[in-house]
């Protein structure tokens, strides 16, 4: 008798992962949709990053890398209409924000990869980066040039600005 596989491949879902496979223009699709039913929230409704755009900003980061693998050098950079911006009011941004024109530095931490910390949090040690990453006097953390490869850091950093929208 045949074994059974792990997942459903009909729908897409793998049981052991538990993932599942939806097409990219579906996915995009939905998250269209969700930034058009957001904007009729009302205004100061919702926390930045800390209610559903933190998942459905995840989603945006798997569409925009479906769409730069799929496009290659065509690939004109994210499709901003999916992701959050500072002009939507539902949001209540924190204060002191990169997009309020705080300043921002990157800090590579062995290991970890690179974060974006406030322009007050300079010591070496005890500090917590823009996606809420702590590193500590051990992590021996060194200042770098350049957007931080943490996704939420660089998100969080870009926020504020000027962004030519995506071309779908």
């Amino acid at each position: 008798m045949p074994k059974k596989p792990a997942h459903d491949p009909k729908h897409g879902y793998d049981h052991d992962t538990r993932t599942v496979r939806v097409a990219h223009h579906d996915l995009a699709r939905l998250l269209l949709m969700f930034r058009s039913l957001m904007r009729e929230q009302k205004p100061g409704s919702w926390e930045h990053m800390r209610d559903y755009d933190l998942s459905f900003e995840r989603l945006a980061d798997a569409v925009d890398a479906g769409s730069q693998i799929r496009y290659g050098t065509r690939w004109t950079g994210p499709d901003l209409r999916m992701r959050c911006t500072t002009t939507e009011p539902v949001y209540d941004w924190p204060e002191g924000a990169p997009y309020d024109g705080e300043v921002t530095f990157t800090w590579n931490v062995p290991g970890y990869g690179s974060h974006a910390s406030e322009d007050d949090q300079v010591q070496p040690y005890s500090n917590t980066a823009l996606c809420g990453f702590n590193w500590v006097k051990d992590d021996r953390p060194r200042r770098v040039e350049g957007l931080p490869d943490c996704p939420e850091c660089r998100r969080e950093v870009q926020l504020g600005a000027e962004r030519p929208r995506g071309r779908w």
